[in-house]
């Protein structure tokens, strides 16, 4: 999974691949380097595994 981040920091997009990213790019004319690309698998790894440990035993 990755992410398409606008010039703000904020999350525009999120696609299985880079191919995913960049039709959105291209689909709302965004222009190169007015977006930056960002995995997100770590991001829901780490929330997956914050979830696990508040469960209770």
């Amino acid at each position: 999974m990755l992410g398409l981040y606008d010039q703000q920091g904020l999350l525009r997009f999120s696609g299985r691949d880079l191919a995913d990213c960049l039709a959105y790019a291209e689909l709302f004319d965004l222009a190169e380097g007015s977006f930056s690309l960002e995995s997100l698998v770590h991001e829901f790894a780490a929330e997956a595994a914050g979830a696990q440990l508040a469960l209770p035993s």
